[in-house]
């Protein structure tokens, strides 16, 4: 089984395999993230549980781009994408 606190990435085999499985509690859901100092846009399926409110879901979504790709999110609430990622590193001193 995949790690679930890991996101990964979903293949059409995998959603498969999901959804056919009813006692499997994940289901994806696409989500995006801006960049608050550029507006970029990261959009990406993430694998959520049911139950999950909305901030837990968005915080699938920034955890795997803080740790895969790059992105900053300030205890704020502010996202920035890689390119702006030194505001948040700055606004944390």
């Amino acid at each position: 089984m995949t790690d679930q606190t890991t996101p990964q990435p979903l293949t059409p085999e995998a959603v498969n395999a999901i959804v056919r499985d009813m006692d499997d509690p994940r289901y994806p859901t696409r989500i995006t993230v801006y960049c608050d100092h550029c507006g970029v846009r990261n959009t990406g399926e993430y694998l959520v549980r049911e139950g999950m409110t909305s901030r837990e879901r968005l915080a699938v979504a920034r955890r795997h781009l803080v740790e895969a790709e790059g992105w900053e999110h300030t205890a704020d609430g502010d996202d920035f994408c890689p390119t702006h990622a030194a505001p948040a590193a700055e606004a944390a001193l």
